[in-house]
């Protein structure tokens, strides 16, 4: 196992990271609620979809207040049914959020609505993002497409999407159309966003190596690269020939390195690279809750 992992590892367990993390991230939600979504009568989706429709409908509390009420029944659900550690940086993400949000008392000056459709989405999606990168989420219904992303592999920012379809049909009832549209669009934008930021910190290059030297190739990987390798044995399809194919995972500052390597020993080899966002076991260890 690398240094480099081993510092990585120990950063993403780190508490300090990941109150940075869950702070950062509770700024970026509550300016985009406060200063984007509620001033322009948008709706948001999940709890605070709801918390939304409640202060448009009722008022007395701010929207972020109403929110922290509607997500501590749900935490105390959750203590029975997620990690702890996962759910008291929830609880502490949510926290912040109320906090940043009674302190924010500005608007974004955005004149048009498709405007503030594209920036809230890209705060929201942006905030929840970087909350979600840490061991904790932003709270809510985030809980819920933890489980769900963990167990059936079902994408976070999908499962929001479809949740929050049904909270828009409750606002069309007493939202305009375009209000109604427009929260879509943003929380279309919402969801891309924050899939894309997940994917930043995650993205690595599946490669897979086809060559007569396979072992040769290995050994040089493991000796310079440090990378864990899978090394299966092929035929060719057409000559018959015996092929050794190399799978290993990693990054993209290393795969030029890599390319070097491969072609340094068999200059007639066949380098495939894939992305992939998701990498779990082995060197790269599941991320704990």
């Amino acid at each position: 196992m690398s240094s480099l992992y081993k510092y990585n590892r120990a950063l993403s367990e780190a508490i300090w990271w990941n109150l940075l993390l869950l702070t950062i991230g509770a700024f970026l939600f509550a300016l985009g609620v406060n200063a984007v979504i509620q001033p322009h009568g948008m709706l948001s989706g999940g709890l605070m979809g709801i918390a939304l429709l409640i202060s448009y409908a009722v008022g007395g509390l701010p929207v972020l207040l109403w929110y922290l009420l509607l997500c501590l029944p749900v935490y105390v659900a959750a203590w029975f049914v997620i990690g702890r550690r996962f759910l008291a940086y929830t609880i502490y993400g949510t926290l912040m959020t109320t906090l940043f949000g009674s302190l924010i008392h500005f608007t974004i000056p955005l004149s048009s609505e498709l405007y503030a459709a594209i920036v809230g989405g890209a705060i929201l999606g942006t905030g929840s993002g970087i909350m979600l990168r840490s061991l904790g989420s932003s709270g809510g219904t985030d809980i819920i497409a933890v489980a769900l992303k963990e167990r059936w592999n079902i994408p976070v920012g999908q499962f929001n999407f479809f949740v929050n379809m049904l909270i828009f049909l409750a606002g069309g009832t007493f939202m305009s159309l375009d209000a109604v549209i427009v929260s879509i669009i943003m929380m279309f934008i919402s969801s891309s966003v924050l899939e894309y930021v997940l994917g930043m910190f995650n993205q690595r290059k599946l490669v897979m190596i086809i060559s007569e030297n396979g072992e040769a190739i290995t050994e040089a990987i493991l000796v310079s690269q440090r990378f864990g390798a899978t090394l299966l044995r092929g035929k060719g399809a057409y000559s018959g020939n015996d092929r050794e194919v190399l799978v290993t995972v990693t990054t993209n500052m290393a795969l030029k390195n890599l390319e070097h390597i491969v072609f340094s020993i068999d200059p007639h080899a066949l380098f495939i690279v894939e992305n992939t966002f998701y990498v779990s076991g082995g060197q790269f260890a599941r991320k704990p809750r």
